[in-house]
């Protein structure tokens, strides 16, 4: 006997089919998904770059901040390591200028400008590089303001005494390209200067 067939009942092939478009689709879904992650992954790499780099550019203030005090203890600057060279190293951090606290000035740190910079030995690495500058002001109360003699720091001759006003400019030159710059004024105490340590 000859079966017949129904060509409308007949639905093995379409099943296939769909088969096929759900395969599609949840591969699409797949790869739209690793290329979300990736982009997501990328943009945190990238915020913890920057973040690292805001940081240690931070972390430079605090630096510079304490290389002032001490190198306003010594009138002449700090002591260079090696004659003729002009620096002078302290722990990681490698001193350009050595009587930093006289700059008037303030410029952009930069790899060709820079008082300070650490670490000392990074090669074409992260880095900060710090440049300081200030400039002498009367205190509250003060009533003359005056050179004090060798030093070229200024006193204050009644009451409130004089003060510098300094600018610490820093930069971070971090991975992926990453910069971080920033700024703040320090004031110093004229008269409140320790022993020269360096």
């Amino acid at each position: 006997m000859r079966k017949e067939r129904n060509i409308i009942s007949d639905d093995g092939g379409s099943v296939l089919v769909l088969i096929l478009m759900i395969i599609a689709l949840i591969t699409l879904a797949g790869i739209s998904s690793i290329d979300t992650s990736t982009t997501e992954v990328q943009t945190a790499t990238n915020d913890v770059q920057h973040k690292i780099a805001f940081y240690v550019a931070e972390g430079g203030l605090d630096v510079a901040s304490e290389l002032l005090e001490q190198n306003l203890c010594c009138p002449s600057g700090f002591t260079e390591d090696t004659p003729g060279l002009g620096e002078t190293i302290i722990g990681t951090t490698r001193i350009t200028e050595l009587d930093f606290w006289k700059n008037t000035t303030l410029s952009d740190p930069s790899d060709t400008d820079r008082d300070i910079f650490f670490p000392n030995n990074y090669g074409s690495g992260p880095h900060t590089n710090i440049t300081i500058a200030g400039s002498t002001v009367q205190g509250m109360g003060s009533a003359l303001q005056m050179a004090a003699g060798y030093e070229g720091k200024g006193k204050g001759a009644a009451g409130g005494g004089g003060h510098i006003v300094y600018d610490i400019h820093t930069q971070h030159l971090g991975r992926g390209n990453t910069i971080s710059e920033l700024m703040i004024q320090w004031r110093h105490v004229i008269g409140q200067e320790e022993d020269c340590k360096y």
